[in-house]
């Protein structure tokens, strides 16, 4: 077959929609030492679907090189940064091709997506709508607009834009995961599980949403008591992920979650002696204190009972302090370079810390206010510097219903996250975690307060008339009506939806119903839950 006969029948084959045929002839025409972007490109989405997103991308690159100015090349490099969780780098391809053609539509589809990665959930809504609104055949947009919809708690506009999306490909991944997400929050989980068994296996789904439909399917076959049928979806969900995601937080040279753990205990345990003396720098007019704790242990409930009184603010995790966690604990030996911060340079970092505050769009002068974040307990000598008189609370759960938890839910991923994915080593980091926590408790010079979710369960204003003693200010009758609460915020963790149920004893032992797949991990958490009175 000679090269133009080649073309045209590639060409022919994508017109006809057949486009594993049209990868089949670029294949064999890259075997053969054709170089053109177009077969290039065919062969690295052939790469991207296998999950060999390092391949595909090499190729992309190479296309690029070829021609510096093609969009579709551009964005497919976009779409295989997205697939290795590296929105920032996405989200460059994405605007390189929105400067060359600025009606692109599928790079403005991506750039959404990246946006929604980075926690741009406004600009990433006005990202996709464009796209709509430049091709209204394109179902992707509509896709991902009713995910939007969905996570901001706007269930109407989210089945609108995923019948929309349907109505033009009724195989659109997203689309089909709202529509079930939502019939699953209704009660429907017989039709969901019974939809989404033959669906987790359709070629046209990617692995990243393959890996969502399991866990949705796991919720239904859950609710359902189909517990080892669920567990067994779950399982999937996470295998898939951690087989993607591999490349970046695995293997030699790699620092995992745990290896951090461990690397800060020991360079804490031998570098600090004695934990420094309180700075004098004079922080504003506020009572400020820190939650955090393993997430899953209830935080984001206890945050929206916080944030119903009166005389509260509350932050709804968002990042206050990433550039001081990158400088001073993610690279070896950098926790010395915190512990000899001037005056001078702690006055800085806890101006820029109350100027992020305000950009927020938070007013806390006078009043209490509270920084939610869980993943702060790795670096509370950061709090114990900066804001040596923070008060911090630190939520607590049995450790079975917390590595339970983090297993079947969804979070983005990172390092932190990929251990989640593994029962074993989420149980390991788990470990890492409250080691780390105890030895803080010990040695620094903050006010901390253990709360127990369970105990709130059982004893509500007890508990909470406690935890408000401890931080400084009185019980409030408005803190029952946390719910009101809940449905006002926007709240970004997957525990959105049980919190705005209310109070129930509902999660409490729901590792019974696995106990048979959690016994590796709860040989590992033993000395943690007979410690905290869980045996």
């Amino acid at each position: 077959m000679d090269r133009e006969t080649l073309f045209n029948s590639i060409n022919q084959k994508l017109a006809a929609n057949d486009i594993d045929g049209a990868i089949d002839l670029a294949e064999v025409a890259v075997a053969l030492g054709e170089s053109h972007p177009t077969l290039l490109n065919l062969c690295a989405h052939r790469l991207e679907m296998q999950g060999d997103y390092a391949g595909s991308l090499k190729l992309l690159d190479q296309a690029h090189q070829l021609d510096p100015n093609d969009v579709t090349i551009l964005s497919a490099i976009g779409h295989s940064w997205l697939k290795q969780a590296a929105p920032r780098n996405a989200l460059r391809a994405f605007s390189a091709a929105l400067s060359r053609e600025p009606n692109f539509a599928p790079a403005h589809h991506g750039a959404g997506l990246a946006l929604w990665a980075l926690g741009d959930l406004k600009e990433s809504r006005i990202a996709q709508s464009r796209a709509a609104a430049l091709d209204p055949n394109y179902p992707d947009p509509r896709g991902a607009l009713a995910l939007l919809a969905l996570h901001e708690k706007l269930p109407d506009e989210a089945r609108a834009h995923a019948l929309a999306a349907r109505k033009l490909d009724p195989a659109e991944p997203a689309a089909f995961l709202t529509l079930a997400t939502l019939d699953n929050e209704a009660g429907r989980h017989e039709e969901v599980a019974r939809l989404l068994g033959p669906e987790i296996r359709s070629p046209k789904v990617a692995p990243l949403q393959r890996a969502s439909l399991c866990r949705l399917y796991g919720d239904a076959l859950d609710a359902l008591g189909q517990y080892d049928e669920a567990f067994g979806a779950y399982l999937e969900g996470n295998t898939l992920q951690r087989q993607m995601f591999a490349p970046q937080h695995s293997g030699e040279g790699v620092e995992t979650a745990v290896d951090l753990c461990q690397r800060i205990q020991r360079e804490f345990e031998q570098d600090i002696a004695a934990f420094p003396a309180a700075h004098k720098v004079p922080g504003p007019d506020v009572n400020h204190v820190f939650l955090v704790g393993f997430p899953r242990s209830g935080t984001t409930l206890l945050e929206q009972i916080l944030a119903s009184h009166p005389g509260i603010v509350a932050l709804e995790e968002k990042p206050t302090l990433n550039d001081e966690i990158t400088e001073f604990f993610l690279d070896q030996d950098s926790l010395a370079g915190l512990m000899n911060l001037s005056d001078s340079e702690v006055e800085k970092r806890v101006a820029a810390y109350w100027t992020r505050i305000a950009d927020y769009g938070l007013d806390v002068m006078g009043r209490t206010f509270v920084d939610k974040q869980p993943s702060m307990t790795l670096y509370l000598p950061l709090i114990a510097k900066l804001f040596p008189k923070a008060k911090i609370i630190f939520a607590r759960r049995d450790p079975r219903d917390v590595v339970l938890s983090c297993f079947r839910r969804g979070f983005n991923m990172n390092r932190t996250i990929y251990e989640f994915t593994d029962l074993e080593r989420l149980a390991t980091y788990y470990g890492a975690i409250m080691q780390l926590a105890e030895l803080f408790f010990d040695k620094l010079p903050l006010s901390f307060h253990v709360h127990s979710h369970e105990a709130m369960i059982a004893d509500f204003d007890g508990q909470v008339a406690e935890l408000c003693a401890a931080i400084g200010v009185d019980f409030h009758d408005n803190m029952r009506n946390f719910v009101e609460t809940a449905k006002r915020r926007d709240i970004r963790t997957p525990s959105a939806g049980q919190v705005v149920q209310g109070l129930n004893a509902s999660g409490v032992g729901y590792w019974r119903n696995y106990e048979r797949h959690l016994a590796p991990a709860t040989a590992i958490l033993q000395p943690w839950i007979s410690r905290f009175g869980y045996a």
